[in-house]
Parts: C-alpha cells; sequence; structure tokens
C-alpha cells in the first residue's frame, strides 16, 4: 500500500506542530499553577499580616504558634488572636470569596458584565430590616414602643427584610424562569427597599444616622464567633454549590438552547444560583454590612488573569481574589492600626479596586486588538 506525496506531507506538518502545541499546554499549566500559588500565599500573607497588625502590634511568630495551636508566652496576645482578630479575619476571607463567586454566577447569568450578588435587591431589603431597628426604636423613636422590635435586634430585622425581600424575588424567578424579568424585579425591589429608607430617615433623629450610615458601608470589625457560624455556613453552602454548577455555567455561556440540547436543566441552574446568591448576599450584609464592589470586580480580575471563561478556573480564582481583596481593604481601612480613624469599607474596595479592572479590561482590549 503506497501513500500519496500530500499524505507525507501531512504527517511530516502534524508531527512538527504537535511538539509546539504541547509546549503550549505546559506552559498554560504552569502558568494557571503559579497563578493559584501566588493568590494563595497572597491571602495567607493577608491573613498573618490583618492578625498581627492592630492597636497592639503580635509578634508573626506568636500568631504561627497561636494558629497551629502551640503555646506562647503571653496570654493577652492568645486571647487578642483568637477572641478579637481571629473571627474578623475569617469573616472576611468568606464573605469576600463567596461574594467573588457570587457574582461569577450572576454575570453569566444574566450576561451582564456589571451583575453582582446584590443585583436582586436582597441587601436593599436588609439595609431596610436594619434601618427600622436603628431609626425607629430609640428612646425617641417612633417605633420605641414595641419590645419586639426592638429584641429582634439590628442583625436579627436584616435577616428579615432580606428574607422578605428574598421570597419575593424567588418567587417570581419560580413562576417566570427568565433571568431578564427577575434582574428588572430585583432591581426594582432594590430601588423602592431604597426609597424607604429615605423616607425614613427624612422622619428620624439625626443623632441616629451615624449608627445606619456605619452599617451600610460595610464592616467586619464586629462580628462574633456566634455570627461568624451563620456566615460560614451561607458562605460554604455558596462555595460547595458553585463546584457542582461550573460545567452547567460554561454551557450557559453559549446560550440557554445550547445547554439545554446538553441535557442541562436550565431552569434549575438559573433557580439554584438566584437561591444560593439571594440568601449569600442577605447574610453577609445582615451581619457585615453591605460590602460592595467585590463581586463585581473580582470575577472581571479572574477572567483578565487567566485568559478564560471557564468557570472552572474563574470560580476558585474569584475566590481567592475576593477573600485578598476584602482583608486589604480591611487591613487599609483601619486594621493596621496606624492610624485611630477607621474608613468605610466599601470606600476602600471601589478605591483600590476600581483602578485595577479598568487596568484589565483596557489590556484586554488591547490584546484583541493587537
Amino acid at each position: 500500500m503506497s501513500i500519496s506525496g500530500a499524505g507525507v506531507e501531512d504527517a511530516v506538518e502534524d508531527e512538527a506542530v504537535a511538539p509546539a502545541r504541547g509546549t503550549r499546554v505546559r506552559r498554560r499549566v504552569g502558568y494557571v499553577v503559579g497563578l493559584f500559588g501566588l493568590l494563595t500565599l497572597l491571602l495567607l500573607g493577608a491573613v498573618v499580616v490583618l492578625i498581627a497588625q492592630g492597636s497592639i502590634a503580635i509578634p508573626i511568630g506568636d500568631v504561627l504558634r497561636v494558629l497551629t495551636g502551640q503555646e506562647v508566652g503571653s496570654a493577652v496576645n492568645r486571647t487578642i488572636v483568637l477572641d478579637a482578630r481571629l473571627p474578623k479575619v475569617v469573616a472576611g476571607l468568606l464573605a469576600g470569596a463567596a461574594l467573588a463567586v457570587g457574582g461569577a454566577q450572576m454575570q453569566t447569568l444574566f450576561r451582564n458584565p456589571l451583575a453582582d450578588p446584590f443585583v436582586l435587591g436582597v441587601s436593599s431589603g436588609a439595609i431596610l430590616g436594619a434601618a427600622i431597628v436603628i431609626l425607629g426604636t430609640s428612646g425617641v423613636g417612633w417605633l420605641s414602643g414595641l419590645g419586639l422590635v426592638s429584641q429582634l435586634g439590628v442583625t436579627g430585622a436584616a435577616v428579615a427584610g432580606a428574607a422578605g425581600v428574598l421570597l419575593i424575588a424567588l418567587g417570581i424567578a419560580r413562576r417566570m424562569g427568565d433571568p431578564v424579568v427577575v434582574l428588572v424585579v430585583g432591581v426594582m425591589l432594590g430601588y423602592l427597599a431604597g426609597a424607604v429608607v429615605d423616607m425614613l430617615v427624612y422622619y428620624t433623629d439625626p443623632d441616629r444616622l451615624q449608627a445606619l450610615a456605619t452599617f451600610t458601608r460595610g464592616s467586619v470589625r464586629n462580628v462574633t464567633w456566634n455570627e461568624l457560624q451563620v456566615i460560614a455556613v451561607s458562605c460554604a453552602a455558596v462555595l460547595v454549590l458553585s463546584v457542582f454548577l461550573a460545567q452547567p455555567l460554561n454551557a450557559l455561556l453559549l446560550g440557554d438552547r445550547y445547554a439545554g440540547s446538553l441535557g442541562i436543566n436550565v431552569r434549575r441552574v438559573h433557580f439554584l444560583s438566584l437561591a444560593s446568591v439571594a440568601v449569600l448576599s442577605g447574610i453577609t450584609t445582615a451581619y457585615c454590612g453591605a460590602i460592595g464592589f467585590v463581586g463585581l470586580a473580582a470575577p472581571h480580575l479572574a477572567r483578565g488573569l487567566l485568559r478564560t471563561s471557564d468557570h472552572r478556573l474563574v470560580l476558585p480564582a474569584s475566590a481567592l481574589i475576593g477573600a485578598v481583596i476584602v482583608l486589604v481593604a480591611e487591613y487599609v481601612a483601619g486594621g493596621n492600626g496606624l492610624t485611630r480613624t477607621s474608613l468605610p469599607l466599601n470606600s476602600v474596595t471601589a478605591f483600590v479596586g476600581a483602578p485595577v479592572i479598568l487596568w484589565v479590561l483596557l489590556s484586554g482590549r488591547a490584546r484583541r486588538q493587537a
């Protein structure tokens, strides 16, 4: 059996291209592994530094010994690490990671690069619940006579407000099944809750406004171990669920019809993503305030650094980046112990992250045009 000249040329060409393709694959794998390694080191470094720095500086060696269960010379340092600083660091890590993963899911689900976990209006419901307690249950507040509302507390009221908006949004999502309709409804609910908060602010005692402003600006500084248990469960649920949703979300990148042709239950994926992210945004807002920008910025950073939209890579990278953003922002906002004043966490996340996002978007456009 003879082989034609064209067949020989094709075989030689394939043999020449194969090593080059293998080299590109190895470089790609090495780049991805190196990037995840770098992000992990940045996260660990941010955790240790944020625990060590504060109004009382603690040696990094003592921090590492406490975290690894070893004995330290100062019982005060051990108490500060375990009871004062570790809860806020863990809360910031979990909230940042889960908000980033939720933002990546929302951007894919709604095919909107500006979507984030708060797009459903659940955080606005949480702020409304908190505002009712903060502004209405003081000594001269218009709800001061209702003991039940006072006993509910700011966090409980925020959870209740978030749950109310969540039930409305999920009911519409289950009935309509169209993510665009759910998006519009979520935005409208957010505007409605914001309007009610503005009316409460207008008619309330000016001395109570500072407490509401502090709540809405986001902070992980006051999280306790008991509150952290609730945050950890909700954040862990979103992160675990994202592992199972990565492949369906990849199919949704090419459209709902294509995903359905692959046997994927598109409406179930929509509902699970919306439900998990809505619960997450409500819980984090209730306990940590509205930590904005992270869910919007981290997924874009992950896609820009990885140069891919594959959710099997984008979701874990977004989690690492989101956690690093929140911890670094907390350090800049006042966790460094260098200043007596504390900046709003939201302001720092936007101030640090916005230039980075612009750089990623502009550099990506320049690469496409090259």
